[in-house]
């Protein structure tokens, strides 16, 4: 029995301690005493500002899996239907918007520039000659840039003009654009 009356007694002593640290805790919680609670709605706005601050950062990240996996089609789809294969496509696209523009190329001469391409494109450099009225160069440059086959007009040199009334002028053009290899890219 003697055994049973200490356990009881040490029972009720942590009974004792346990409800003097309940009501401690209710203290703490009913009044002002710990760090915001005295200003709620200031904590509430500066975590409101805190977030309108960092939103705008990880939107543009939200889906960034499917935007990779819809890029990498976008470029398979550009290289495939925009880069020629071969030097004699560049050749064949160039002289059909000379033809359709009434200008004249000469001198053509391609350079494969070696550089930092993903494997499978080279970067082909052109120099050629153009002559034709001041209108019909203008047209041709305009179509090359708005061509199918991608094409970039990187500088534009006036050589000369015509000895004739005709108004016909010479100019140096140099283009680039990007051959894909037809085994891969």
């Amino acid at each position: 029995m003697a055994d049973l009356s200490r356990a009881r007694n040490s029972i009720v002593a942590a009974m004792i301690v346990l409800g003097a640290v309940d009501v401690a805790a209710l203290i703490y919680l009913a009044l002002p005493l710990r760090a915001g609670a005295e200003k709620p709605s200031e904590v509430q706005r500066m975590a409101e500002e805190e977030y309108r601050r960092l939103r705008p950062e990880t939107v543009p990240l939200k889906g960034i899996d499917q935007k990779l996996i819809q890029a990498q089609k976008d470029d398979a789809a550009f290289v495939e239907n925009r880069l020629p294969a071969r030097y004699s496509d560049v050749a064949a696209e160039l002289g059909k918007l000379a033809n359709a523009n009434r200008v004249k190329i000469s001198g053509a001469s391609y350079k494969v520039i070696p550089g930092k391409l993903p494997p499978g494109i080279e970067d082909l450099e052109m120099h050629a000659g153009l002559a034709g009225t001041y209108v019909n160069v203008v047209k041709f440059m305009n179509s090359v840039e708005r061509d199918k086959m991608f094409f970039v007009i990187d500088s534009v040199g006036l050589s000369g003009q015509s000895a004739q009334s005709s108004g016909e002028i010479r100019l140096d053009l140099k283009l680039d654009t990007y051959l894909r290899n037809q085994g891969g890219a």
